[in-house]
C-alpha cells in the first residue's frame, strides 16, 4: 500500500469511520428523533410510524417486514406502546437486539377505558407508555439510546456519548424553560382535560391535575347524557380549558367547551411528533409546542 493511502486508512480507522451507517429501525416518531439527534450521520434510522399515525392501533404493512429484516438494531418505546411489534418481528424473522427506550423509567399505572362520567364503567390497569411527555422521561430514553448505540457501534461510542451529552444539556435547558413558563399558571388552575389520557407523567413532574381522562371525548358519537355529565364535571372542577390531540375531529370537544364555557386549547401532540417542517417535528419541538398551548389556555 502506498504511504499516503496507508496514512488515509489509518486516519479513517482512528477516527472511527465506518463504510456504512448503523441500520436502525424505530417504533415511534419520538424514539426516531432521539436516535437521529444522538446518532447523527453514523446511523440510518427508519421509523415504522409516520407523524400523526396512531401507534396504539397501527397495522404493520409488508414494507415494515422488509425494513425490520435488514435492521442491525431496533429501538422501541416499550411499556406496551407498540403492541403490534412482537408479531411483526416474528414475521420478519428479526432476532437482533431490541432496545426498550423506556427501560429505566418507573412506569405509572393507567386505567384503560376509564370513564369518569360513568363511575361503574369497567376498566383495567396497565402501564402508562407516555413517559416521554415529561422531559425527565425523555432524558431517560436518551440515556438508554446513547448506551445502545455505543454498544452496537463501538467505533462510534465516543461520538454518540459526546452528541448525547450535548443533547441532554439541551433537554435540561428546555425543562428549565418549561418550569418557568408553567409558573405563570396559578396552581389552582393547573387542570387539564383532554380526550386522550397521555399526560400523567407531565402532570406529575410539572404540578398539574389531569381531569376526566378517557371521557366521552374519546367516543365518536357520545350520547347527550355523556356530554351533559362531562360539562357538569368540568364546571365542578373549575377547569379553564380543554384540549384535543392535534388533527383530531374537534366537533365534540367544541360542543363541550361551548356548553361548559371554557377555552379550547391548541392541539396537543400526545403520541408523537409533528410533520417535517413544523415546529413540532422534533421531540424537543413537540414538547415546547405542548407547553406553549397549555400555558396559553390556562394562565
Amino acid at each position: 500500500m502506498r504511504p499516503y493511502l496507508l496514512c488515509v486508512f489509518l486516519l479513517l480507522v482512528r477516527s472511527g469511520w465506518t463504510a456504512e451507517p448503523l441500520r436502525v429501525v424505530t417504533g415511534t416518531t419520538v424514539v426516531q428523533d432521539l436516535v437521529l439527534q444522538i446518532g447523527g450521520d453514523r446511523v440510518r434510522s427508519t421509523c415504522l410510524l409516520q407523524p400523526g399515525g396512531d401507534p396504539h392501533g397501527y397495522q404493520p404493512v409488508p414494507e415494515d417486514v422488509k425494513r425490520l429484516a435488514k435492521a442491525q438494531l431496533v429501538v422501541i418505546n416499550g411499556l406496551g406502546f407498540e403492541g403490534w411489534f412482537e408479531g411483526l418481528a416474528k414475521e420478519a424473522g428479526y432476532r437482533g437486539t431490541v432496545v426498550v427506550a423506556s427501560a429505566t423509567v418507573e412506569p405509572l399505572a393507567m386505567e384503560e377505558s376509564d370513564h369518569p362520567a360513568h363511575p361503574g364503567h369497567e376498566h383495567h390497569t396497565a402501564q402508562d407508555p407516555h413517559a416521554y411527555n415529561s422531559l425527565q422521561g425523555g432524558m431517560r430514553y436518551a440515556e438508554v439510546i446513547i448506551d445502545a448505540l455505543a454498544k452496537a457501534d463501538p467505533a462510534g461510542a465516543a461520538e454518540y456519548r459526546t452528541r448525547g451529552k450535548t443533547y441532554l444539556g439541551e433537554l435540561r435547558q428546555l425543562d428549565a424553560w418549561a418550569k418557568k413558563a408553567i409558573a405563570a399558571i396559578p396552581a389552582g388552575q393547573r387542570k387539564i382535560v383532554t380526550h386522550h389520557d397521555a399526560l400523567a407523567y407531565f402532570a406529575r413532574d410539572y404540578g398539574f391535575e389531569i381531569k376526566a381522562p378517557g371521557t366521552a371525548l374519546e367516543d365518536s358519537q357520545p350520547s347527550a347524557k355523556d356530554i351533559a355529565d362531562l360539562v357538569t364535571f368540568i364546571r365542578a372542577q373549575g377547569v379553564k380549558g380543554v384540549f384535543l390531540e392535534f388533527a383530531k375531529n374537534d366537533k365534540i370537544i367544541s360542543q363541550v367547551a361551548d356548553e361548559a364555557q371554557v377555552k379550547i386549547g391548541a392541539g396537543l401532540y400526545l403520541d408523537g411528533t409533528g410533520a417535517p417542517g413544523t415546529p413540532a417535528a422534533t421531540y424537543a419541538g413537540m414538547f415546547r409546542v405542548n407547553v406553549e398551548a397549555i400555558v396559553a389556555a390556562l394562565k
